[in-house]
């Protein structure tokens, strides 16, 4: 089920590299605690370098998923 949450992440970016590079640049910059895309929001946690994905309204189909920044990165960059 983790596999829904990720495919609306990358439905929600649609081939954006404006949006990618927003999503990769915010871990350096550190410049937002929340990205909120049409399908999913992206909490990032800065202490930890980790990132929630979260899809956009509560569903059992589309678990909540934590990944550290490199894990975002490598999805991201493929």
């Amino acid at each position: 089920m983790k596999k829904n949450t990720l495919i609306s992440l990358n439905e929600s970016i649609s081939h954006s590299d404006k949006i990618k590079n927003l999503i990769l640049d915010n871990i350096q910059t550190e410049g937002k605690k929340i990205i909120r895309l049409n399908l999913v929001y992206l909490t990032y946690d800065f202490s930890s370098k980790t990132v929630l994905l979260e899809y956009y309204v509560e569903d059992d189909e589309y678990p909540n998923i934590e990944m550290s920044f490199s894990e975002l990165t490598d999805l991201l960059k493929n």
